[in-house]
C-alpha cells in the first residue's frame, strides 16, 4: 500500500512538473509570464514591493544625510554603489537570477504547484477521510481572522525550522551555503537559491498550506476577503511594502528596539549574513523573531554595524560561474552522505 501511495505521488508531482515543457505551445505560455511577474503581487517582484523598498532607501538617505553620517552626494551614489553592483559576486547573482526566473517558471512554479495541491489532497484524505473531520462551511469575520493569524504564525514557524535545519545537516548546508556565498548584498543575491533548496521548502510546507486549504475549501468570497489585500494574503503584501528587497542590501534598515523583537527586519537578516563570529547561526526567522528570541538564536539590531558577508571557508574559485551554483553542490552532498573511507573503498 505504501509503494502504491509513494508510486501515485511521484507521477503526479512529475505531471504537474513536466506540464509547462510537454510542448513547445506549453514553454512559450510560461516564457510568457515571466515580464508578468512585476504585476503578480504573489511575486517578490511585484512592482509595489520594488517602489516601497526604493521610497523607503529614498526616507533612509534623507535621514542619514540631514545627521551627516553619509558622504553619498545622490540617492542613486547611496542606493547603488558602483562598489557593490559592478561586484563580480553581483554580475553573478544577475545572470543566475536570469537562468533561476526561466527554469522558475518552466519547473520551478509547476512542481511546487504540484507539491501543494498535492498537499492538500493527502491532507483532505486524512483529515476528512481516515479522521472523519468536518471542514467548516462558515465562519465569523473573528474565526476567518483568527484562523489567517494561526496559519500565518504556523507557517512562519515552519519556514524558521526549515531554516535552522539547511544550517545544521551538512547534506542540507551543501545546498543552502549557495545562497550564503553572495560576497556582497544587493537585492539580486535574494534569487542565489539552489533549486534543491527551493523544492525542500515547499515540500516540507506542503502539509501546512495543504491542512489550511482543507479548511478553506467551503469558505469562499466575501468571507474570505478580509484576509486579502488585492488578492494575496494580507501578510504576503505587508511584509513585500516594508522593505522586502533591503533584506538583500547594504542599506540598513531596522525596525527600532521594540519592533525588532517582534518582526525581522532587513537589518536582521543582513546580520544574519555576516561572517563575524557573533553573528553565526543568528536571525533564522523570515517574518516573527519571536521564534529566534524562543530558541536563543535573535540577534537584535543596534547601532548600524560595519558587516562582511560570505563563506569565509570556502574556495572560491566554487562560486565563480553559475554552473559551478547549480552544479557544486552536489558534489558537498556527496561528500556528507558517504565517508571518505568508503570512498576510498
Amino acid at each position: 500500500m505504501a509503494i502504491d501511495a509513494i508510486t501515485w505521488f511521484v507521477e503526479r508531482a512529475a505531471e504537474y512538473g513536466l506540464e509547462a515543457v510537454s510542448s513547445w505551445s506549453n514553454v512559450r505560455a510560461a516564457l510568457a509570464q515571466i515580464p508578468l511577474a512585476i504585476l503578480d503581487l504573489s511575486h517578490p517582484l511585484a512592482w509595489p514591493y520594488l517602489l516601497s523598498s526604493l521610497v523607503i532607501a529614498w526616507i533612509l538617505f534623507l535621514a542619514v544625510k540631514r545627521r551627516g553620517e553619509t558622504e553619498c552626494r545622490s540617492f542613486v551614489e547611496f542606493a547603488f554603489p558602483a562598489r557593490l553592483y559592478r561586484h563580480p559576486s553581483t554580475r553573478l547573482d544577475w545572470k543566475f537570477g536570469i537562468c533561476d526566473l526561466t527554469l522558475q517558471f518552466l519547473l520551478y512554479t509547476p512542481v511546487m504547484t504540484g507539491m501543494g495541491l498535492l498537499g492538500a489532497k493527502a491532507m483532505t484524505a486524512l483529515l476528512v477521510g481516515s479522521w472523519g473531520w468536518e471542514p467548516p462551511h462558515t465562519l465569523s469575520v473573528t474565526g476567518i481572522a483568527a484562523a489567517a493569524v494561526g496559519w500565518f504564525v504556523l507557517h512562519d514557524f515552519v519556514n524558521y525550522c526549515t531554516h535552522v535545519l539547511f544550517h545544521r545537516i551538512p547534506l542540507l548546508w551543501s545546498f543552502h551555503r549557495v545562497h550564503h556565498s553572495a560576497e556582497v548584498l544587493t537585492p539580486a543575491a535574494a534569487f542565489r537559491v539552489h533549486p534543491v533548496e527551493l523544492l525542500a521548502f515547499a515540500a516540507i510546507q506542503a502539509p501546512v498550506l495543504g491542512t489550511a486549504a482543507v479548511l478553506y475549501q467551503n469558505i469562499l468570497g466575501e468571507e474570505q476577503r478580509i484576509t486579502m489585500v488585492f488578492g494575496v494574503s494580507v501578510f504576503t503584501f505587508v511584509s513585500g511594502i516594508l522593505g522586502s528587497h533591503l533584506r538583500h542590501s547594504h542599506v540598513w534598515f531596522s525596525y527600532g528596539p521594540v519592533l525588532n523583537r517582534v518582526f525581522m527586519s532587513p537589518a536582521h537578516h543582513q546580520i544574519h549574513h555576516s561572517v563575524d563570529a557573533h553573528h553565526w547561526n543568528k536571525n533564522f526567522a523570515v517574518k516573527l523573531a519571536v521564534w529566534d528570541a524562543l530558541f536563543g538564536t535573535l540577534y537584535l539590531p543596534g547601532r548600524r554595524e560595519a558587516l562582511s558577508v560570505g563563506l569565509p571557508d570556502a574556495d572560491r574559485r566554487e562560486f565563480t560561474s553559475v554552473s559551478g551554483l547549480y552544479l557544486s553542490p552536489f558534489v558537498r552532498a556527496f561528500q556528507a552522505l558517504v565517508p571518505i573511507e568508503s570512498r576510498r573503498g
